[in-house]
């Protein structure tokens, strides 16, 4: 019987923890024929927020490839869908594992003198071959961000 509690029981914390963290359903439209970094920065006063579909956040790249929003970065498990679209908003699948690179967020960049991070969150991921990403230099984060 104890053998069999001290197996349910760490079991039962693991499900427990797992179906508290909230599944992100994320659809991101990027302009047909882009190449390079995206940058999506969050958390920016006055902006629109990420349009919500069915639920799912809809983020729509425009053509200079930042998008800054007033929405909060959401952490946990995310499932992600990348489509290109074009001037008539006809969008096509895109072939993630070949177009999609360095996906990641990061808070800012900049350490003030306490240590303290400065500056918004920012999600960036790259679009291209892999080709075009070793031949493309790593974004910089945004300095006029920076508090």
């Amino acid at each position: 019987m104890r053998k069999a509690l001290s197996v349910l029981i760490p079991s039962l914390l693991i499900l427990v923890a797992c179906s508290s963290n909230t599944s992100n359903l994320n659809t991101y439209l990027i302009p047909e024929n882009y190449v390079g970094w995206v940058q999506i920065i969050y958390n920016q006063e006055g902006l629109d927020p990420i349009k919500q579909v069915n639920g799912k956040n809809i983020y729509t790249i425009p053509e200079s490839g930042i998008l800054k929003t007033s929405t909060p970065v959401e952490y946990g498990i995310s499932f992600d869908e990348f489509y290109y679209y074009d001037e008539q908003n006809k969008q096509q699948k895109i072939e993630v594992d070949q177009v999609i690179h360095g996906h990641h967020i990061g808070d800012g960049e900049s350490v003030n003198g306490s240590g303290k991070i400065e500056g918004p969150t920012v999600q960036e991921f790259f679009v291209g071959t892999e080709t075009q990403l070793q031949n493309t230099s790593d974004p910089e984060y945004p300095v006029e961000l920076m508090k």
